[in-house]
C-alpha cells in the first residue's frame, strides 16, 4: 500500500490523530499516519501496539471469551486509542482526540477498518525456526537482554555463541532455552 493510499483513506475522518498499521505476527510498522502537528515515532509504537493485542487476545482465551470481534479501546487523559486485528496479517491502531464521542470513534474505526481491508495487501509470515523467535522474545521483554541471555547460558550449560545464533540448537537445547526463558521471565508460555 502506498502513503498517499493511506492519507486517502483517512482523509474525512474527524478527530483522529494518527493511524498505525502494524504487521503481524512479528509486530513490525508497516505504515502510518499522524497528523502534521504530532510529534510521535510511528516506529517506536509499533511493537507494542501489536504485543498489547496479542497479549489481550490470549488474556481473554485463558478466560474463555476470546472473539476475533474483540477490540480494544484505551482512553488516556489526551487519547482515545482503538486497536483492532484485521485479519491475521495486521493490527491497526487508531488515536483520537480524547474529546470524541465513544459512539463516532466506534463508527469511524468500523469504517476505516472496512476501507482499509480493501487496500493492505495479504501477507504471508514466513515461518522463523522456534529457536529464533525464542530468543527475540527474551531480547525484547527481558530488562537487560545481555545478562540474561547470559543467565540463560549458565542455567542450561548452552553456549553464549550457541544462544547468539540458536537455528542449530538440538531438540533437547531449545526445550531447556525455552523453558529457561520461561523462568528468567516468569511466564508459563511465550506467545511466539
Amino acid at each position: 500500500m502506498e502513503r498517499s493510499q493511506l492519507k486517502d483513506v483517512v482523509a474525512d475522518v474527524p478527530s483522529l490523530r494518527g493511524v498505525f498499521v502494524t504487521a503481524m505476527p512479528d509486530c513490525l510498522l508497516f505504515d502510518a499516519w499522524i497528523l502534521p502537528n504530532e510529534t510521535w515515532i510511528p516506529e517506536d509504537t509499533a511493537s507494542f501496539f501489536g504485543d498489547l493485542v496479542r497479549a489481550n487476545r490470549e488474556g481473554l482465551k485463558a478466560l474463555k471469551s476470546w472473539s476475533s470481534e474483540m477490540q480494544v479501546t484505551i482512553e488516556s487523559a489526551d487519547l482515545l486509542l482503538v486497536l483492532k486485528e484485521l485479519r491475521s496479517d495486521f493490527v491497526v491502531t487508531l488515536a483520537f482526540q480524547r474529546e470524541a464521542p465513544l459512539g463516532m470513534v466506534r463508527m469511524y474505526t468500523k469504517r476505516l477498518l472496512d476501507r482499509l481491508d480493501g487496500v493492505l495487501p495479504r501477507l504471508e509470515a514466513k515461518e522463523r525456526p522456534r529457536s529464533i523467535r525464542v530468543r527475540e522474545f527474551l531480547e525484547k521483554y527481558a530488562p537487560d537482554p545481555h545478562a540474561a541471555l547470559a543467565r540463560v547460558s549458565l542455567r542450561t550449560g548452552i553456549s553464549l555463541d550457541a544462544l547468539r545464533k540458536p537455528e542449530a540448537l538440538s531438540a533437547p537445547q531449545l526445550d531447556a532455552f525455552e523453558e529457561s526463558v520461561k523462568d528468567i521471565l516468569g511466564l508459563e508460555t511465550l506467545s511466539i
